[in-house]
């Protein structure tokens, strides 16, 4: 008998061993969330509110704020489409967005267009301060938005569970799909003659018509712009400038305004002696530096260093 309580022993101790790793292991794995990734602020100065409708939605938004409206909180990252409509027509700004940005524009209504705005510095400091999630943040320091601002993402969740309401657009394999059709776009641009640019053109377009709205991740928009960009810059390198701004032109119609694709858009400009365009795109990539890779700053700033210089123009760093 005592044999068998000594056998019993290590056994009893390895169980127990065994134990406290499958507890421990379970612990790490349920601390190990992915981080939560910022959703974003546009600003609308001067906009007609009664007749805006954003991602295909038309609401009262006023009624969604405590003061006079400005704009949007918790706007997902991706492509978003806004629409005013007014006397001299309809307004419509097409655009992409990263997780954390801060975007801004103006209605000009007397042509019916939207242009950049420039936001004030404490306002756009407040507003990159906020925290990615609200609830990782103790609520005696938790900072309170601005009673101006609507939240999108919830009031679109809203919209869509009422009766006969369209769902809310989920990410899900939409994403996956459009960047598998985008690449054989691209890749069908690079083989095919100038006389197919409207039919590739507009391919391109109605695969960017499909993410409007649709919740992304970093991830998925940069996976979404390699598809041209990465081409694109074969083709500057073998100086093939023309063909590259082709496939730029086609990722753009995907991502409007895309940073990354604008800093390729600069330099194949440049390359091509259009200096003012490529200024503006370059211009227009460096102002959102914080969705672009140190690379990329660094070959913008410099592209626009030897453009300027090239023109007699004062240098900026």
């Amino acid at each position: 008998m005592p044999s068998v309580l000594f056998a019993a022993v290590p056994l009893a101790i390895l169980l127990v061993t065994a134990l406290v790793v499958v507890i421990r292991s379970r612990r790490r794995t349920r601390s190990r969330r992915p981080a939560r990734e910022p959703s974003a602020f546009v600003l609308l100065a001067d906009n007609a509110w009664e007749s805006c409708t954003v991602d295909d939605v038309r609401e009262p938004w006023s009624r969604y704020t405590t003061e006079p409206i400005r704009g949007f909180c918790g706007v997902p990252a991706g492509r978003h489409r806004i629409r005013t409509s007014m006397a001299a027509g309809d307004a419509t700004l097409d655009f992409v967005v990263y997780p954390g940005e801060v975007l801004s524009w103006r209605l000009d209504a007397e042509h019916a267009r939207w242009e950049p705005h420039d936001l004030d510095a404490e306002t756009r400091s407040m507003l990159e301060a906020v925290p990615a999630s609200s609830t990782d943040v103790n609520a005696s320091a938790r900072p309170r938005l601005p009673g101006w601002l609507v939240h999108l993402r919830t009031t679109i969740n809203l919209v869509s569970s009422r009766p006969h309401a369209p769902p809310a657009k989920a990410d899900g394999d939409a994403v996956d799909r459009v960047r598998k059709r985008f690449t054989k776009l691209v890749a069908r641009a690079q083989i095919e003659g100038s006389e197919m640019d409207s039919e590739l053109l507009a391919g391109a377009r109605s695969l960017g018509d499909a993410l409007v709205g649709r919740p992304l991740t970093r991830k998925d928009m940069h996976a979404l712009v390699g598809a041209a960009r990465d081409v694109a810059n074969r083709l500057c390198a073998n100086g093939d400038f023309d063909r590259a701004m082709r496939i730029v032109g086609l990722g753009l119609a995907v991502l409007p305004g895309d940073p990354e694709l604008m800093v390729v858009a600069g330099c194949a400009l440049a390359e091509r002696g259009e200096a003012d365009e490529a200024l503006r795109a370059l211009n227009a990539a460096l102002e959102r530096d914080r969705c672009l890779e140190a690379a990329d700053v660094a070959r913008a700033m410099r592209a626009r260093m030897e453009l300027r210089s090239r023109l007699g123009r004062s240098v900026r760093v």
